[in-house]
């Protein structure tokens, strides 16, 4: 383990020891549970990821073909229609 020196204000200090004590955690450990919590949300996005994204992009970017006619969608009747 590293030791880190901080410095907080007194309220952040105060809300922080507040925080710390209903967990059973001093606050040195309560502030290492919350910094690897938020280092656990930002993991590093992969090429795998990357196309994945780009994927669902596309997706939510919908079609790129017009399938309005006359300037409205169709309903049901005419989207399933045979035709």
């Amino acid at each position: 383990m590293k030791n880190v020196t901080i410095e907080l204000d007194v309220e952040l200090h105060r809300l922080t020891r507040l925080k710390a004590e209903p967990a059973g955690k001093s606050i040195s450990e309560y502030v290492a549970s919350v910094l690897e919590e938020a280092a656990a949300l930002k993991q590093p996005v992969t090429p795998e990821g990357r196309e994945r994204l780009a994927a669902l992009q596309r997706i939510f970017a919908g079609p790129t073909w017009d399938i309005s006619e006359n300037g409205r969608m169709p309903n049901a009747e005419e989207r399933n229609a045979r035709r």
